[in-house]
């Protein structure tokens, strides 16, 4: 009977076991998928969050507003904005390349979890983690055969700023706007640009380059030239834009 009992408590235990990992197992899957989820959706609004900022930006430097404020919801994330950017443009006109000019500015960064960010610079928007990343929005930049449109969106800040918390907004100030270069006479052959950023984004600056008819170098600048011979028309603008992070 003693032997018939222990068998019995051993028995339950076991069943008891078996019932408590597989709640725990359950438990801790259904957390994961669950906080997943959440990021995943969290990201999403994000994304959402970052096409207002990208027009809001547009009215300041297309149609000439005077300031915009972005609300972003954060719930676990930060925005920030990160080090700086450098782009740079060269013109040539078959003699010698001209510097028009080398900017520096600020990019407007929202981490998530699992390293995964989206990121405003310079006027497009890019989607990045540490697999790699892809580009959500091009920037205003326009480029034919016969015509060369470069916009420097230059969001620029004092220094960098960060904040977290569940609401942020994203104010935005249009100081100036300045035409660098334009030439209406066929006398550019060639345009070189280069963008000096985080290695991620810097690779897909040079894909959307690429894509716009550019052929990219190791040393990371890239070169347009006509297939027709002179570019009929070339234009550089640069558009001074305040950034300042709010709660």
């Amino acid at each position: 009977m003693a032997d018939r009992a222990v068998s019995e408590v051993l028995s339950f235990a076991l069943v008891f076991s078996l019932i408590v990992a597989s709640i725990i197992l359950v438990s801790v899957s259904g957390l994961g998928a669950l906080q997943n989820a959440r990021d995943a959706e969290q990201m999403e609004n994000a994304e959402r969050a970052f096409d207002v900022l990208s027009d809001n930006i547009a009215d300041l430097h297309k149609q000439g507003a005077p300031s915009r404020a972005t609300e972003v919801s954060l719930g676990e994330a930060s925005l920030r904005t990160g080090e700086n950017t450098t782009i740079s443009v060269h013109v040539h006109d078959g003699t010698a390349p001209k510097d028009v000019g080398t900017w520096e500015i600020r990019p407007i960064i929202y981490a998530g979890n699992q390293e995964r960010e989206l990121v405003y610079e310079a006027g497009a928007v890019y989607r990045t983690n540490r697999d790699g990343g892809v580009q959500k929005r091009t920037p205003p930049i326009l480029v034919s055969d016969d015509r060369v449109l470069i916009t420097v969106v230059g969001t620029t800040a004092s220094d960098q700023q960060s904040l977290g918390g569940s609401t942020v907004l994203v104010r935005t100030n249009h100081r100036s706007s300045n035409v660098s270069f334009a030439d209406t006479d066929s006398n550019i052959e060639h345009v070189n640009i280069s963008v000096d950023s985080a290695p991620q984004r810097e690779a897909l600056w040079q894909s959307y380059f690429e894509s716009e008819g550019f052929t990219c170098a190791a040393n990371g600048w890239c070169n347009f030239t006509s297939s027709s011979g002179d570019i009929q028309r070339t234009y550089v603008v640069y558009h001074d834009i305040a950034v300042e992070i709010d709660q």
